[in-house]
């Protein structure tokens, strides 16, 4: 039996805040002394199993909370407006169908994809395709964090065949994966897409619950930013196996209102990112263009616009490749930020977080919790459009009397 170091103590301490939950230790380690367990929120974390652990600290080597990861490129991005032309894919897709274009130009050269897919039980994992029809599987956002598994170690073997090989994830995921790596692979480009943080799997599994006891039939399909009511306004949109169906808007649907509004259940290191930067560590960054229509109207149709940011040659050369099937303007980085303030910047850490979680823990009905979320919210809404209201009528007044 070994003794536990005081380094690999002060590591494990470390990491119980600042874990992303990438995988890249658990990939790393060369006895498998690593697995990922649920903490009290449902966020996976690596536990050590110091029995078989052989100290040779590379858990720690690979880790991006702890070892800062190398940038690609450090030049300004090359940002545009895009989207697919192809109108049924564009409306299908959660901004502009960005991903699955790059995604078949990576398959139809005889490469790999690897993203994030919904199992059967509606939770996420990330997965690899090697076909065209299998892109419905990964498109879409999934307001869940995904499980790695054993990824890391999949897409090093897809490199070591030649083939290209496409990666999408968080930030921190594609952080993970480069750590892992050690180097640059020719044959990889890297997608992260614009993140505000990922929400708890146990908040998203009672919310899912509550729903199903509600519509009385388990959940069929779910799709979040569904465009049935426009791009902009987007909704949850939820299909049981009874046919009855769940539609509510971002300000109306309880998870999303909880994830965006309050930022309650996000991962504890997503208040402080260390991933929101330019510039950035992956080839290309997506994301939805939100605000575009304020400066260049003729790219908002309510549709879906993609922000694409290009952060290395390699990004830039995959977008040319696939340029033939996207409508594109290139824009400002200054006008990518207007609208994406999550690219730099990291969600705030609501003081009533903890409360809230006890309040989860005590009732065990997410829906019933956050109806005092909610109703809080539009009586914020009212006084604020009150007070708006009343300053109005005081900058008139004090204009007809001048």
């Amino acid at each position: 039996m070994h003794s536990t170091s005081e380094k690999t103590v002060r590591m494990i301490d470390k990491v119980k805040e600042e874990c992303t939950g990438c995988n890249a230790c658990y990939s790393a380690c060369p006895v498998d002394a690593i697995r990922m367990e649920e903490d009290g929120e449902g966020f996976l974390r690596p536990v050590i199993d110091m029995e078989t652990c052989t100290r040779c600290e590379l858990c720690e080597k690979v880790c991006p909370a702890l070892v800062p990861c190398r940038i690609l490129d450090t030049r300004p991005p090359q940002v545009f407006a895009a989207w697919t032309r192809d109108e049924e894919l564009r409306i299908d897709s959660t901004s502009g169908g960005l991903f699955t274009e790059l995604a078949r130009e990576v398959l139809d050269r005889g490469g790999h994809v690897v993203g994030a897919r919904y199992k059967p039980d509606h939770t996420v994992e990330h997965t690899c395709i090697s076909e065209v029809k299998d892109l419905p599987l990964l498109r879409q956002s999934k307001y869940l964090q995904s499980e790695m598994g054993h990824t890391d170690r999949e897409v090093k073997g897809l490199l070591e065949t030649g083939d290209p090989v496409l990666f999408c994830g968080t930030p921190c995921q594609a952080a993970g994966l480069l750590s892992y790596l050690g180097k640059e692979h020719d044959n990889l480009t890297i997608c992260d897409f614009i993140c505000r943080g990922v929400p708890s799997p146990k908040v998203y599994k009672m919310y899912l619950a509550d729903l199903q006891k509600q519509y009385g039939a388990p959940v069929e399909t779910i799709q979040f930013k569904n465009k049935n009511i426009g791009w902009n306004q987007f909704c949850t949109f939820i299909r049981f196996g009874n046919g009855k169906t769940y539609q509510k808007d971002r300000y109306q649907d309880s998870y999303m209102f909880g994830y965006l509004m309050r930022n309650l259940y996000l991962r504890p290191c997503c208040y402080e990112c260390k991933f929101k930067e330019i510039p950035r560590v992956s080839d290309i960054s997506l994301g939805d263009f939100w605000g575009v229509g304020r400066t260049r109207p003729h790219l908002d149709q309510n549709k879906g616009t993609s922000v694409v940011l290009l952060n290395t040659a390699k990004g830039r050369a995959l977008f040319a490749a696939a340029q033939q099937r996207l409508v594109s303007e290139e824009c400002t980085l200054e006008e990518a930020l207007s609208g994406n303030l999550h690219i730099l910047r990291s969600a705030e850490r609501p003081k009533d977080r903890r409360r809230f979680f006890a309040k989860l823990l005590r009732t065990g009905s997410f829906l019933k919790v956050m109806r005092t979320y909610q109703r809080a919210g539009v009586v914020r809404k009212v006084v604020g459009r009150i007070r708006g209201g009343f300053r109005r009528s005081c900058r008139l007044l004090r204009t007809t009397r001048t």
